[in-house]
């Protein structure tokens, strides 16, 4: 009997500094990976990797002459395959890292710093971008069970929390996109991101949304919860909730994260029971199933990305799996749904 593996992944590295391009093209190779080029330019980026035709793209965002920015949007003119931005933790790094994902970048992953070692960086390429270039492989897929009769209430809720991983921030950008009217209810987003990104990200949101986004205080002070604010977890930390406040806590990574979508469900549970919505989107791996669990066990409503438009379908297919989703729907059907929860009158 023969059995068949898949192909190696393969992998086009872009970035200026030869070194760095040797460090990471030896430790993908070492993980299992093909580098099928390494690229010292966006110049060379776009006139190459069309007829490469990689898995995968991991493209610096600053380099001399034709940057990263630059040889994305052209790219993406001729390209449609998954491109991963990496970007140095400054705040350039961080602003350029929104226009990337603007621009069609799939994700982003922070290049080493003191605090971040190349193996750290290594290990969210594999994991982060191998699954989206493995969703790229594989194409749709077979369809969801979503359906557009489906059917979850949108009235009496007293707070809402959204969960997301690879692929949220461009996630979270679409549903938040122009609401009409300003919530009623707290708003509380757990997106997997590092240290330093976060309040960037929720300056973006707040763009996005046009009602201040915040970010929960890194230093663990209570933010309340009244007056229906749109927070967004510090990254590397837990958000919790309680007493009507929410905070940033230090800890262990669960399930290999920090922020984790499971610890700030947990607590939203207890707290508001079948008066929650929650909302899990794209993103690797099943942080946020345990949670949702609890949660429905509580009367609660679930709804989570479709197969169709997440681009990973990892936390939302692990809260299917459990049984713990009223709904899968594509981003804008979330959109909509989510519009008419927060905006609608809590009602005891």
């Amino acid at each position: 009997m023969t059995t068949t593996q898949d192909p190696a992944m393969r992998v086009v590295i872009v970035d200026d500094s030869i070194f760095f391009r040797y460090q990471l093209t030896s430790r993908l190779t070492r993980a299992g990976w093909q580098v099928e080029a390494t690229l010292p330019s966006g110049e060379e980026a776009v006139a190459r990797i069309p007829a490469l035709g990689p898995d995968l793209v991991l493209m610096d965002v600053n380099m001399p002459g034709m940057g990263g920015m630059e040889a994305l949007r052209t790219l993406r003119r001729r390209w449609p395959g998954p491109i991963v931005m990496m970007s140095a933790f400054n705040e350039a790094g961080v602003r350029a890292t929104w226009e990337a994902l603007d621009a069609g970048a799939n994700d982003f992953i922070p290049k080493p710093d003191l605090d971040r070692p190349l193996d750290e960086m290594v290990q969210q390429v594999l994991e982060r971008g191998g699954g989206i270039a493995s969703r790229h492989r594989a194409g749709s897929g077979p369809a969801s069970r979503a359906h557009a009769r489906e059917e979850v209430r949108t009235g009496n809720f007293r707070a809402v929390v959204i969960g997301a991983s690879t692929g949220g921030p461009r996630a979270l950008s679409h549903v938040l996109a122009g609401w009409r009217a300003r919530p009623n209810v707290p708003v509380i987003i757990v997106q997997h991101m590092p240290p330093g990104f976060t309040r960037s990200f929720a300056d973006r949101l707040s763009t996005i949304l046009d009602y201040p986004v915040v970010e929960s205080p890194p230093d663990g002070a209570p933010l309340s919860l009244r007056g229906a604010p749109v927070v967004v977890a510090a990254g590397g930390r837990h958000l919790r909730l309680g007493a009507g406040a929410c905070w940033s806590e230090e800890g262990e990574r669960r399930r290999g994260v920090i922020p984790s979508v499971d610890v700030t469900l947990l607590d939203a549970a207890e707290m508001y029971g079948k008066s929650l919505a929650v909302v899990i989107l794209t993103g690797m791996g099943d942080d946020g199933a345990e949670g949702a669990w609890a949660c429905r066990q509580r009367g609660a409503a679930v709804v989570v990305e479709s197969r169709e438009s997440a681009l990973v379908w990892g936390m939302p297919g692990a809260v299917v799996n459990k049984g713990a989703a009223d709904a899968e729907w594509p981003l804008g059907q979330i959109r909509g749904w989510l519009e008419q929860v927060v905006t609608h009158d809590y009602r005891v």
